[in-house]
């Protein structure tokens, strides 16, 4: 009897560590499950992190490139034609320049009045351009309006054509009002003699992108480059280069000047100049 009691318990416990078993198994199993279930959810939680990581990385780093993307050039995927695609105003805008100037003009209100010093070179190289900044002082009277001159820079060929020809570069002399209105004066710039304010920039100005440089003991008098025939052709346009932003008054100079062959070889650029634009609905004036 004893036996038979003590085989019955012997029985039953077996059945218990059994079910246990069982049990702890698939509890086991579902904790496993689980776990990885878990580990999973946390590496793609991290990978997630990390991309949204790099991505503000690259956004920040654009941030401080005035060269990062939508990038845009003068040749090819990144030319003029392809502007509009990441500058709206570039594509869809109604006054755009450059433009082809051809009469019949308009007659020109007012005349031009340069107050320019001679100022020290301060020259930089922005992917695009050789641009020189201008110290504070130098202006340009329109009638009634007086615009402080910030910094000139150059194109070539010639950005605007006078009745369908270009000239060998123009220099873009960009103003702005007290108001925030901008105006440029343009100078084409033909084939002729060493030009003494060119001479002192290409020397001085870097073959590849860099910041603004101050050249120490330099410095240009701008009434060397820009004729005393101050008469002009006058439109209403845009910037020519990325945004296109309008609203931008342009004084084109009658009277051209002069640079040697061999400056408008030695311009790092061998062309940055946009092709010019549909006139629409403007006329060009002239004085």
């Amino acid at each position: 009897m004893i036996k038979f009691i003590g085989g019955a318990v012997a029985a039953m416990l077996i059945a218990v560590i059994g079910t246990l078993s069982v049990v702890t198994f698939s509890r086991t199993r579902s904790l496993e499950t689980r776990v990885t279930a878990l580990q999973k959810q946390v590496r793609e939680t991290s990978g997630s992190v990390s991309s949204l990581t790099e991505s503000v990385a690259m956004k920040e780093d654009r941030k401080g490139d005035p060269h990062a993307t939508p990038h845009w050039g003068y040749e090819g995927d990144v030319g003029p034609a392809k502007w509009g695609e990441s500058f709206s105003t570039c594509g869809t805008g109604r006054e755009q320049s450059p433009v082809n100037i051809v009469g019949p003009f308009e007659k020109a209100e007012g005349s031009i009045k340069l107050a320019y010093h001679p100022m020290l070179l301060k020259v930089l190289n922005n992917g695009h351009t050789i641009q020189v900044n201008a110290e504070a002082g130098n202006t340009m009277t329109v009638g009634a309006s007086t615009y402080e001159l910030v910094q000139f820079h150059f194109h070539r060929p010639s950005e605007e054509l006078v009745a369908g020809k270009p000239a060998a570069m123009v220099a873009h002399f960009v103003h702005k009002s007290a108001e925030g209105k901008l105006a440029v004066l343009g100078v084409l710039l033909n084939e002729g003699y060493d030009n003494p304010v060119i001479k002192a920039i290409w020397s001085n100005a870097p073959e590849s992108q860099t910041p603004e440089t101050t050249v120490p003991g330099v410095a240009i008098n701008l009434s060397q480059i820009i004729p005393t025939n101050l008469d002009f052709y006058s439109y209403a346009g845009s910037l020519t280069t990325p945004p296109c932003t309008e609203g931008v008054t342009f004084y084109i100079l009658k009277t051209p000047g002069a640079m040697s062959r061999a400056q408008v070889e030695q311009f790092p650029f061998k062309m940055n100049a946009r092709p010019v634009q549909a006139l629409n609905d403007r006329r060009i004036s002239a004085n």
